[in-house]
């Protein structure tokens, strides 16, 4: 009993903790941004509503804002899982430019054998997957073999993804003829995911993957090993840990996740490869799903509320935009306000409490 008391006090200890960073790095960030908005001529009172309720005012805005929080979730995951061993995935927007990418291509090579959509959906999705997973792979395969650092081969391969799009949503044998920007024809109907009251199935993949991703962290072998390589690298290794196989692993992980988010927004979102469809509100998931991460501390359970708090002010941010004409780099600084604070305050947090 005592010892259950101790474990209940020590777990409100720190989720008071955790409210008071959070509480206390929001009320910082909106503060300023509320002067900034002020000086600009812009009503700070109408802005801060506008950019905190439009998520939650109609249904409209409740869809787009699951619509952002899916992907986020698989690249906020392709930079977390990496990090966990203390290393950084900066190609998650790469690893899902080039999953989505694959399952175009493939979907519209297959697209004319009339394959039926409980197989060709199942084959898309592992396509998807697979083809993140490599992608991510190689960047840990550089980095355990040749010791090439992840930042600067991730940033690499963002640009050859980046490229790969262009290819295949330029070549004559996927290309729409009748568009003029970079966009391949349509899948099939059989290769697509639907909306039920406008909200994407691919909701329930993403629930699946968050699932899939406590299990192995939390409950498997490989993911006490990259806890283990998290915490202490020396020890891990002295205990027979492969180091360099946990690398790969983690990028093969965070790459699959990022793949597959690139795979559900082409079958779900688009229908078809569009070159930019990997971005959301003029800048690319890859970036904010590294802010997400700094925002949970790249705690893998702390990913799906995150994202869905990115979200909201992704969508919030375009509403002000449209409404009230301010800028939606504005929305931009205040989430590196409020993630740079939070960053901030937790230390100052975990100095004078410990962690």
């Amino acid at each position: 009993m005592k010892k259950k008391n101790i474990i209940q006090k020590d777990l409100g200890t720190k989720l008071l903790r955790s409210l008071s960073v959070y509480g206390l790095a929001l009320f910082i960030a909106f503060g300023f941004i509320s002067i900034i908005i002020a000086l600009l001529g812009f009503s700070v009172p109408d802005a801060l509503k506008t950019l905190i309720t439009t998520s939650f005012k109609s249904a409209f805005g409740f869809q787009e804002t699951i619509k952002k929080t899916i992907p986020l979730i698989f690249t906020t995951y392709a930079f977390t899982i990496p990090f966990m061993i203390k290393f950084f995935n900066i190609g998650a927007w790469g690893q899902m430019l080039f999953g989505g990418t694959a399952v175009a291509a493939v979907g519209l090579l297959i697209g004319n054998f009339g394959l039926p959509a409980f197989i060709m959906i199942p084959l898309l999705v592992v396509v998807g997957i697979l083809a993140g997973g490599l992608w991510g792979w190689f960047a840990g395969f550089l980095k355990a073999k040749y010791d090439v650092n992840p930042i600067i081969s991730t940033i690499m391969l963002n640009f050859v993804a980046v490229l790969f799009v262009n290819f295949i949503a330029t070549s004559p044998a996927f290309k729409d003829p009748l568009e003029g920007h970079p966009i391949t024809r349509p899948l099939s109907s059989s290769a697509t995911l639907g909306f039920f009251h406008g909200i994407p199935y691919s909701i329930i993949l993403a629930i699946l993957a968050i699932i899939f991703v406590y299990i192995l962290l939390k409950k498997t072998k490989l993911g006490y090993e990259i806890t283990s390589v998290g915490y202490n690298l020396h020890s891990s290794q002295t205990y027979g840990i492969n180091f360099q196989r946990t690398i790969m692993l983690t990028f093969l992980l965070g790459g699959a996740l990022a793949g597959l988010g690139g795979a559900l927004e082409v079958m779900n979102i688009h229908g078809k490869l569009i070159e930019g469809f990997a971005k959301t509100s003029g800048a690319q998931y890859g970036v904010f799903g590294i802010l997400t991460s700094l925002v949970v501390a790249g705690s893998p359970t702390g990913v799906p509320i995150a994202a869905f708090f990115m979200a909201v002010l992704l969508v919030g941010a375009d509403a002000l935009q449209r409404t009230m004409q301010i800028p939606v780099e504005m929305v931009f600084l205040s989430q590196a306000l409020i993630v740079l604070f939070i960053v901030i305050i937790r230390k100052k947090f975990e100095a004078k409490g410990g962690k």
